[in-house]
């Protein structure tokens, strides 16, 4: 203590990783801008252990925090201090020598080496809601590094990213349009054995007929806006439609029967992917609005040939074999299925329809 006349300091547990100490403490968001206050950003890039910041990714942090102010969390930020710090422990004792504070001197640089944009975005949040000013986060401090060591670890951190799967985001999210997905798949037996909830790209060996992310996605387009005050209302709705499709889709019914699998049922047809999903969600939608009988309706969709050799789908959602999935190739599915069903096109479908046939022929 005598070495450091002033500084910071911080309650904190010291650790010890590859015969290195660390500590790791938990610091007030209120103090973070006066502890981070050297920008790494303005260095050449063999000058700092950081990638510039991206200014774009701080409003969607900041706006998580603040959307989800009574249950955000964030893991911990990682920082290295350049200067002289000290660990004083409450005790000699074998626990009590691990427990102690950590103080760092007022003239040491302190450097994120990981977590800039959620530093950045709590700073943006703090002022918006100044309540957070007490809450904390924990940061693990290393000490000593030089800048080599810093590069390296950041490096380290950042080695082995594993982005979580978009479906099983959807399954542990609790937004409203999650929840209404969730709710109908997990009080269906029939959509249970179709949905998987934690992988978006099935295998050939996959039992599963599609992903809850596809389903989550047409249902959203079946039934447009969905709030928190609107979710439960429409899981009835949702339910109602998606059984209908099944009741008309013979091939799901065998996999549901456990008579045929998702994968082969993927190599074979169309309606085995995640574009045709969403082309019956925006069918559903116009049914819903348009058709007093719509499940008299959707009986036609036993008679469409869904196979993926079908020329009925080339340039829709297949191309040259392989199946195409976006907004675009979606909406022209559905285009087909309304005639197949011998719907009438609005204005907008039809001129989506004359553009994909001047396209097709070459005008």
């Amino acid at each position: 203590m005598n070495q450091i006349i002033s500084g910071t300091s911080f309650p904190a547990i010291r650790g010890t990783q590859a015969k290195t100490e660390y500590y790791i403490v938990m610091c007030p968001l209120k103090r973070l801008s006066k502890i981070f206050t050297f920008d790494e950003g303005q260095l050449p890039v063999e000058q700092r252990a950081q990638r510039i910041i991206n200014e774009d990714r701080i409003p969607e942090i900041t706006n998580y925090i603040l959307d989800n102010r009574d249950n955000y969390v964030f893991s911990a930020l990682t920082a290295c201090i350049d200067g002289q710090s000290e660990f004083v422990s409450i005790g000699n004792g074998k626990h009590e020598q691990k427990i102690g504070t950590l103080v760092i001197d007022e003239d040491a640089d302190i450097y994120i080496t990981d977590g800039q944009h959620r530093h950045a975005a709590i700073l943006e949040a703090l002022k918006a809601d100044p309540s957070l000013a007490d809450e904390s986060i924990s940061v693990v401090f290393f000490i000593n590094k030089s800048l080599e060591e810093r590069q390296r670890i950041f490096k380290d951190l950042n080695l082995y990213p594993v982005k979580t799967d978009s479906s099983l985001s959807i399954t542990y999210d609790d937004k409203p349009d999650a929840k209404l997905s969730k709710s109908i798949i997990y009080e269906s037996d029939q959509l249970s054995k179709l949905v998987h909830m934690e992988r978006s790209n099935l295998g050939p060996r996959s039992k599963k007929l599609v992903s809850h992310s596809a389903v989550n996605k047409a249902t959203k387009f079946l039934l447009g806006t969905i709030t928190e005050d609107n979710y439960q209302k429409l899981i009835p709705v949702a339910a109602t439609y998606w059984h209908e499709v099944i009741k008309n889709m013979p091939a799901w019914q065998l996999i549901c029967d456990d008579k045929a699998s998702g994968g082969e049922l993927r190599d074979e047809a169309i309606n085995a992917h995640a574009v045709t999903f969403q082309a019956l969600g925006f069918l559903g939608a116009d049914l819903l609005k348009n058709e007093k009988n719509w499940k008299a309706k959707l009986a036609g969709l036993q008679n469409i040939n869904w196979s993926r050799t079908n020329p009925d789908w080339q340039g829709r959602c297949v191309l040259n074999g392989s199946m195409h999935n976006n907004r675009k190739f979606a909406e022209l599915t559905y285009i087909q299925i309304k005639k197949l069903l011998n719907m009438p096109l609005n204005e907008k479908e039809n001129n989506i329809e004359n553009a994909f046939k001047g396209a097709r022929n070459g005008y």
